[in-house]
């Protein structure tokens, strides 16, 4: 259920910032705000039941004034802390960022190797991604994952294309495995 009620109020808030015009900005403000309300000493404040409504909603917009968030997404948090509904803003932010790259024409993401990637090697990377998403604009993020033993693994939007020596290795034992029975 948070899924969709955080996909409803996701873009709500891309419309007021596509009339705006800060996309952008709204996005990097919902990442702030949802690392503040997933912060361990604050949470329960404005998470908890067990705390009374009205000290939640001023904890809440106490928050957002110390972010010094936009209106609109200051306005966003005060409604889901109204509403008791604060939990769902990481879903939020998470629907913001997607409706945002597909409105952008934007693909995200995520290649892990097991040594760092040269900048040739992960221009190469994003070409490859570039290809498989159909989309020219791609955010690349790299990872070190010295378990790969070589190879590469790339992460598009949660689909994984994984050509690690691991990976081929493990196909390899299991293929000789099979082979022997």
């Amino acid at each position: 259920m948070t899924g969709r009620l955080g996909k409803r109020y996701a873009r709500a808030l891309l419309e007021l910032a596509r009339t705006a015009g800060t996309l952008e900005a709204t996005g990097e403000e919902l990442n702030r705000a949802v690392a503040a309300i997933e912060e361990p000493r604050l949470q329960p404040f404005l998470l908890s039941p067990a705390i009374d409504r009205s000290v939640r909603e001023r904890t809440a917009n106490a928050v957002v004034a110390a972010l010094g968030v936009s209106k609109a997404v200051g306005n966003a948090i005060a409604l889901l802390a109204g509403r008791d509904r604060l939990a769902v803003l990481p879903d939020v932010a998470r629907w913001f960022e997607q409706l945002l790259d597909d409105d952008l024409g934007r693909a995200r993401v995520t290649i892990r190797s097991a040594a760092p990637l040269s900048v040739a090697e992960k221009n190469d990377m994003i070409a490859v991604a570039r290809r498989l998403t159909a989309r020219q604009n791609v955010l690349a993020s790299t990872e070190v994952d010295a378990d790969l033993l070589g190879g590469v693994v790339l992460d598009i939007a949660g689909t994984v294309y994984d050509g690690s020596v691991r990976t081929q290795l493990a196909r390899l034992s299991r293929n000789m495995a099979g082979g022997a029975g």
